[in-house]
C-alpha cells in the first residue's frame, strides 16, 4: 500500500487558508475600492515584498485605475501575450512580467465565467 501524497494535519492547515475575507483576510479595501495588502506582524515576515515564513506567498498586487485600464485596452486588442509584448507592457506600466501573465490568465477567466452566465 501506497501513502497519500498528503496527511490529515496537511488538509486542517490548507482549510485554514480558505477562508472567505470576512474570516480573517489579511487583506482590506482601501477608500478606493482597490484591494492592498496587510502585512503579518512577526519576526519571520521581513515586509510586504517578501514572503513571510517557509512557503509564504507574495501579498496580494493592488492595480492602479491607470494599470487596470491599460491592462483592459491591450486585453481587448488581444486575449493572449507572447514573450515580448508582455516584456514590453510590463517594462511600460513598471510591473513584472509574472503579474502582467498572471492578471492576463485571471481576466481570461472571468471573460469564460460571464460568457457562462449568459448562456
Amino acid at each position: 500500500m501506497t501513502k497519500a501524497p498528503f496527511s490529515v494535519e496537511w488538509l486542517s492547515q490548507s482549510s485554514q487558508a480558505l477562508k472567505t475575507p470576512a474570516e480573517g483576510s489579511p487583506h482590506r479595501a482601501s477608500p478606493s475600492g482597490a484591494a492592498q495588502a496587510v502585512p503579518e506582524e512577526g519576526p519571520e515576515c521581513p515586509g510586504p515584498e517578501e514572503p513571510c515564513g517557509r512557503g509564504g506567498r507574495r501579498l496580494r498586487t493592488a492595480f492602479s485605475a491607470e494599470q487596470i485600464s491599460t491592462l483592459e485596452s491591450s486585453f481587448q486588442r488581444q486575449q493572449y501575450l507572447g514573450a515580448g509584448e508582455r516584456r514590453q507592457l510590463a517594462g511600460r506600466m513598471r510591473l513584472s512580467e509574472v503579474q502582467i501573465k498572471t492578471w492576463f490568465q485571471n481576466r481570461r477567466m472571468k471573460l469564460k465565467r460571464q460568457l457562462q452566465e449568459l448562456r
